[in-house]
């Protein structure tokens, strides 16, 4: 073909007008060129993305995360092993795992149900990924391969799998649940069960899964240690697997995760994903041996609720300690719904005061539909001098009623009331299993039915659905005095 001429300036605006160049030379060139182009691109890239520490270890793959997300998701970069020695391989990695980490970042700004997830959470999804990518063997192939990919409109999990992934999957249920409100405390119950089940089966698509593998999950599951992300926060399942003389799931725990995937799925069906539940009936229900009363007794009560409770709380000036206990003692009402009251939640209507149970703001969630509602406070609580405290936080200009206490991803606002109670309890010599803040809960329900109240009064005082549509529809809110009167003075 001869020798290829020097390019100008023309040249790259209109090669093919260029004097001596036929069109066999043209094609040859842009062919050449953009080759180059790809392997000064894929250079660029590994000199920012691939790192090798020691000569004849693994390449590293460096993800910088955007300015923009940086305070959200607490880092400035991450880093992975690619587990592989061979630069242009390694160089392949590093372009998927590079183009997966930009749709996840995006995913990141896009969608409220992805808001939640940490650097650690993104490194396990990209290593899910890593084990199904498949390299050619021909690198010029794969590099062209990628380009491709990279800009096609799907992500790299459809291209991976020919139908819809599990991790897709968990995305599109959480996103769904997100815009139904369902509470963040809920959604990342959800988001570990899911990354559970990743880390089990991989990353297949949710049409291929077999009983094979809704056993193979389930048994798993039942061999995995309790406090994993405290006690085992860097071992993969298969190292969880090898531990000896460590403490089980509890069956609870078990339950939890195997009913939320199993969720997932006959989500999958509805959507017309799939059209079997591999997971359904593979977890054996276990009689119970013993019976777990979950409310105090009236000397427990008298307990919790006396001088002890002043010196653990008021005179250690932390008010928040005081103050919730006594509001979920004497309603009935959910830890972080009390925790996470504003001062203008607590007001009158009536001569009555009350608390405001909402989530009319961005910071505060309520557990289901019913959970909206409004509790009259008790005489006891008023005794006390509640509404002192509550104007003394008004006249500091807060807007939570409880500032000391902050909010934390995906618990609420109740985490530290719930750690000091539990630290609390068994102080007093009275905890054990089954005891703890929600046990006050049980009580108020234990107390009012003991007494005959009734049902859809006590239903309406601790926020739970009537369980009818007549009731919930049509029977409308109780006036507040028949709530104080009937239940809340009887507690």
């Amino acid at each position: 073909m001869g020798s290829t001429p020097t390019l100008s300036r023309h040249f790259l605006v209109n090669p093919c007008h260029h004097r001596g160049w036929g069109l066999v030379d043209t094609v040859t060139f842009l062919f050449l060129f953009n080759l180059d182009t790809l392997k000064d691109t894929l250079s660029i890239m590994s000199s920012t993305y691939l790192v090798l520490r020691q000569s004849g270890y693994s390449f590293l793959f460096r993800s910088i995360i955007p300015k923009d997300l940086q305070p959200q998701l607490g880092s400035r970069q991450f880093q992975l092993s690619l587990k592989c020695g061979i630069r242009h391989r390694a160089k392949s990695l590093a372009l998927q795992l590079y183009n997966l980490t930009q749709q996840i970042y995006a995913s990141i700004r896009q969608s409220p149900a992805e808001k939640q997830l940490t650097p650690q959470q993104i490194k396990d999804r990209l290593k899910l990924e890593l084990e199904h990518f498949k390299l050619p063997d021909q690198v010029i192939t794969a590099n062209h391969k990628l380009v491709e990919k990279e800009t096609q409109p799907t992500s790299l999990q459809e291209q991976v799998q020919p139908g819809i992934s599990l991790a897709q999957l968990s995305d599109r249920y959480l996103q769904a649940k997100t815009e139904a409100s369902y509470p963040e405390k809920t959604i990342k119950g959800y988001r570990d069960s899911h990354q559970l089940m990743l880390e089990i089966l991989g990353n297949c698509t949710v049409d291929s899964l077999t009983h094979q593998d809704g056993r193979k999950l389930v048994e798993t599951i039942k061999k995995l240690p309790a406090n994993r992300s405290k006690c085992h926060p860097k071992l993969t399942i298969q190292q969880l697997l090898l531990l000896e003389d460590a403490k089980l799931l509890s069956y609870k725990t078990i339950l939890k995760h195997v009913e939320r995937i199993s969720s997932l799925i006959n989500w999958a069906i509805n959507q017309g994903y799939t059209n079997q539940n591999v997971f359904r009936g593979k977890l054996e229900p276990i009689r119970s041996k013993q019976i777990i009363e979950k409310h105090f007794t009236s000397d427990e009560m008298n307990l919790i609720l006396g001088e002890r409770l002043k010196k653990e709380s008021l005179e250690q000036n932390k008010p928040e300690r005081y103050w919730v206990t006594l509001l979920s003692a004497y309603s009935g009402a959910r830890l972080n719904e009390i925790c996470q009251l504003n001062v203008d939640d607590i007001q009158p209507a009536n001569g009555i005061w009350l608390m405001n149970i909402n989530a009319k703001t961005e910071d505060k969630s309520i557990k289901t539909q019913a959970g909206t509602r409004l509790v009259p406070l008790h005489a006891k609580i008023l005794k006390l001098g509640f509404l002192d405290y509550v104007d003394q936080i008004r006249n500091e200009k807060q807007q939570k009623l409880f500032p000391n206490l902050k909010k934390m991803a995906g618990a609420g606002f109740g985490t530290r009331i719930s750690h000091w109670f539990a630290r609390y309890l068994k102080k007093l010599g009275i905890k054990k299993k089954g005891k703890n803040f929600h046990s006050f809960r049980h009580t108020v329900v234990n107390k009012l039915t003991s007494q005959k109240v009734y049902e859809p009064f006590i239903k309406e005082l601790i926020g739970h659905s009537h369980g009818s549509l007549t009731m919930d529809v049509y029977g409308g809110r109780k006036p507040l005095d028949v709530l104080l009167n009937e239940c809340v003075i009887k507690i």
